[in-house]
C-alpha cells in the first residue's frame, strides 16, 4: 500500500496546474517520462532512481530571426530536482504553473535552444 502513496501526493499536488489550465492542458506519458504541455510550452518531467523526479521546461518554439527557423528555448528550475515527497511535488507543480504562465528569469535557468 505504502508504494502508491507517491502516486497520490502527485495528483493531489497537479490540482492547482489542472484547475488553472484545464482542457487546455496535455498529458503524455512515455515509460519513466511525463510531459505536461500547455499552448506549445512543455515541462518535461522524469522518474530518476533514488525517488527523484527531474523536470526540464520547454517554451513554445518562436522563430529565430537569424535562421529563420522555429526554435525552442530550454529551461531549468533552480529546484532542477526534486525529491518524492508531498512537499517537493507540491514545488514542482508550482514551477509548472509558474512556466505555463509565462515566467522565466531568474526562477528558471536558460539552458540551451534547439532548432526545430
Amino acid at each position: 500500500m505504502e508504494a502508491h502513496e507517491p502516486v497520490g501526493w502527485l495528483a493531489e499536488s497537479a490540482r492547482p496546474l489542472i484547475s488553472r489550465f484545464g482542457d487546455r492542458l496535455h498529458l503524455i506519458r512515455d515509460r519513466n517520462c511525463v510531459q505536461w504541455s500547455f499552448e506549445g510550452n512543455a515541462a518535461i518531467v522524469e522518474f530518476a532512481p533514488g525517488d527523484e523526479l527531474r523536470a526540464t521546461f520547454v517554451a513554445a518554439p518562436v522563430v529565430d530571426e537569424v535562421s529563420a527557423r522555429p526554435v525552442s528555448a530550454v529551461y531549468r528550475s533552480r529546484r532542477h530536482r526534486y525529491r518524492m515527497t508531498r512537499e517537493e511535488s507540491a514545488r514542482m507543480v508550482d514551477d509548472m504553473v509558474a512556466f505555463f504562465s509565462g515566467v522565466r528569469e531568474p526562477r528558471f535557468d536558460f539552458i540551451n535552444a534547439y532548432a526545430m
